[in-house]
């Protein structure tokens, strides 16, 4: 055990350096409008980090979820634009199928929408509409989940209209139409499973998203005066920021128990299992996105007008922050979820499975 936290610690202090040294404000202003930055995907790919987490027989520089979690974490500070969740889901997909996960930028999409996908002797030939796919024209592969097989496929043959979320990273709609798949092979991953990793992951990134805002808002509440006074010495500002930082504790511990959960559980095929992985992922989906929308508006309101100017950057980490709580269900997607879950369990399961989460 104290030899995965050293390892995880190192690669933490990794990647803080790298993130760091190469995510400047111009660099994020450039990524605004491009919606991704290829310069500092480049840097993170010399450190083998968009691949930690999948496994080293599939290409992978492996590792575990939690060190995936912790990757993430630091991005998210940083605002990092790079699709390191994206990237790190299509390369478990690929695992999961036993197929190899490149060394480049990809992305992932479910067949929640219409899909076919026909067989043409030994070739797969996909049909179908994604919408909001992130990062897909960053991405050199899109790979995709459809009734118990993951496809492969060339981004290059795609039909590609971009979009954007609130914080302007590439949510691009993608269409294929007939295109060969590179690669496919069956997997026991279920889009519902892909689903809550994804809702995980995005809990993750708001937790480390928040955590700079608050941070931002601290500096600015101890250099910045008014009426003579420092606002860190008005108790209405340590409250609030007290408030904020309650919140994204609670979000941080949800997302990170969460993952714990996840780590231990996701092999597992028992009913109760399925339970807690639920109970778990909703948590941290429902807290994570519920501590965005507070924690963000004060430290917005401790900033007062330069927090929401272009030129500073608490706006890069809220705005994602926000745009997350959106993505692989917001919050009252994942109640919903919870509460049926729940219900279904009935009064005689319900403390056991509170209790076991």
């Amino acid at each position: 055990m104290t030899d995965t936290i050293d390892t995880r610690r190192m690669l933490t202090d990794v990647a803080t350096r790298l993130f760091a040294d190469h995510v400047t404000p111009k660099m994020l202003d450039v990524a605004k409008h491009e919606g991704w930055s290829l310069a500092l995907w480049d840097e993170l790919a010399k450190a083998e980090l968009p691949w930690v987490g999948v496994p080293e027989a599939a290409g992978g520089a492996g590792g575990t979820l939690s060190d995936v979690a912790a990757v993430l974490r630091v991005a998210a500070r940083h605002a990092a634009p790079v699709p390191l969740a994206e990237t790190y889901l299509a390369g478990w997909l690929l695992a999961s199928a036993n197929l190899d996960v490149p060394r480049a930028p990809l992305t992932m999409a479910a067949a929640d929408a219409e899909i076919s996908a026909v067989k043409n002797g030994a070739a797969w030939r996909i049909s179908g509409v994604f919408k909001r796919v992130p990062f897909a024209r960053a991405a050199k592969q899109l790979v995709l989940l459809a009734e118990g097989q993951v496809f492969a496929v060339d981004m290059a043959t795609c039909g590609i209209t971009p979009g954007r979320n609130l914080a302007s990273e590439a949510r691009d709609d993608v269409m294929l139409d007939g295109v060969t798949a590179l690669a496919t092979g069956p997997t026991l991953v279920t889009c519902e499973a892909l689903h809550a990793r994804g809702a995980l992951l995005r809990a993750v990134q708001i937790g480390g998203a928040l955590e700079h805002a608050l941070d931002l808002a601290c500096e600015h509440a101890k250099i910045r005066t008014q009426f003579g006074r420092r606002l860190a010495q008005f108790q209405a500002i340590q409250q609030e920021i007290a408030r904020a930082g309650g919140e994204v504790a609670a979000a941080v511990a949800a997302a990170l128990s969460a993952t714990g959960v996840v780590e231990r559980l996701a092999d597992h095929q028992d009913v109760q299992s399925a339970q807690q992985l639920l109970m778990a992922v909703a948590s941290a989906k429902i807290r994570a996105p519920d501590a965005a929308r507070e924690a963000a508006a004060i430290a917005h309101q401790v900033h007062g007008a330069i927090g929401v100017t272009d030129e500073y950057a608490l706006h890069h980490v809220t705005l994602r922050a926000l745009a997350w709580r959106e993505e692989f269900g917001n919050e009252v997607y994942w109640s919903m979820a919870l509460g049926r879950a729940m219900l279904a369990g009935g009064a005689d399961d319900y403390w056991p499975a509170l209790s076991a989460a």
